[in-house]
């Protein structure tokens, strides 16, 4: 039995794939890495091929070998193995290999029956062939299925790089007649169809947060995390509470112990200075949160009691406004949740 749950709004998952739907004219598929950002790939994977997606993509091959994935869609393996028994292994299992550098690019042209997607680093200095040093040549003599390239400041919708990216990546797919082209994560996506390309893949977007750093979020929350009350007991003014005595009460005080901790995904900076929430109400951590259980002030609540679930993000309190608390991203909040935490789908 688990004291921690993440409920997964499934529908709220469909609403927001169909809100990128709304925005592109070509394809939208979707970036269900890290086992669909925390979330749980497989229903994640059929919820929206259900919606009408076709095309999915993972960081690893083993992230896709893990998913059971519906016929008559494509899988894109971002970071496929490096050598060539790996490459041949990941076209094997039906999935389609992002070539990141000449020498994958080699692999494939030794295997022109077997369709690739080539990554264009375009500014990122992360994955990718450098547009700088792109051997045309090359290029054109593998099965190039897909192009893309990824933008490095699509959170900031206003900052010029985003333009310059994609002009460096045009540049070099204006070259390659009917290859179809893929920029748009999920800011990029909703920024308009210069900045999306024949299949965008947007990815945390999908899942809820806010792909955008200061511009309101345009999605529904799909994920809301919650802890069960294992413990209330009433302390006295002048108590101190939990791992190193970092807070004391400085009023009659009840606390509640909530089955989740750090090792679950509640960062332990987050002691004395996050909250969970009961409704409406917003309950203090008090004391440094460990490994299992974190204490909450649950005093504005007499009416909890042991066995109550409370909200550490969801529709009370904001993934991204937790994770700012954190000096951290929702992304990291959500990829974070530990295995112990249950996923239940609704």
């Amino acid at each position: 039995m688990s004291f921690a749950r993440v409920q997964v709004d499934l529908s709220a998952l469909v609403t927001n794939y169909r809100l990128f739907k709304s925005c592109v004219e070509g394809e939208v598929g979707a970036v269900v890495k890290a086992n669909g950002y925390g979330l749980g790939a497989d229903e994640v994977v059929k919820r929206l091929f259900e919606a009408g997606c076709r095309s999915f993509f993972v960081a690893t091959l083993d992230e896709a070998l893990a998913i059971t994935m519906p016929d008559s869609s494509d899988i894109y393996v971002f970071e496929p193995p490096l050598d060539q028994e790996g490459i041949n292994a990941t076209v094997d299992a039906g999935c389609i290999p992002v070539a990141n550098d000449a020498v994958q690019l080699e692999f494939a042209q030794k295997e022109v029956q077997k369709k690739i997607a080539v990554h264009i680093d375009t500014g990122m200095e992360r994955l990718g062939i450098s547009y700088r040093s792109v051997n045309m040549e090359q290029l054109k003599s593998a099965n190039v299925h897909l192009l893309m390239t990824h933008l490095a400041c699509a959170d900031d919708p206003d900052n010029p790089f985003n333009v310059e990216q994609v002009e460096r990546f045009q540049r070099i797919a204006c070259q390659f007649s009917g290859v179809r082209t893929s920029i748009g994560n999920s800011a990029a996506t909703l920024m308009g169809e210069r900045f999306q390309g024949d299949l965008a893949r947007p990815g945390i977007g999908l899942y809820g947060a806010n792909p955008f750093s200061k511009r309101e979020n345009p999605t529904s929350i799909v994920a809301t995390c919650e802890a069960q009350v294992l413990s209330i007991r009433d302390v006295e003014s002048g108590t101190s509470v939990g791992y190193g005595r970092t807070y004391t009460s400085e009023k009659p005080t009840r606390i509640a112990v909530v089955g989740i901790g750090y090792a679950d995904g509640v960062p332990r900076v987050l002691s004395n200075r996050g909250n969970f929430a009961f409704g409406d109400k917003l309950l203090p951590i008090r004391g440094h949160i460990s490994m299992d259980v974190t204490q909450i002030d649950v005093t504005s609540c007499p009416d909890l009691k042991i066995g109550d679930w409370v909200e550490f993000f969801g529709k009370n309190i904001d993934c991204d406004d937790v994770a700012k608390s954190a000096n951290s991203l929702g992304y990291e909040f959500l990829t974070g949740l530990g295995k112990r935490v249950e996923r239940l789908y609704i």
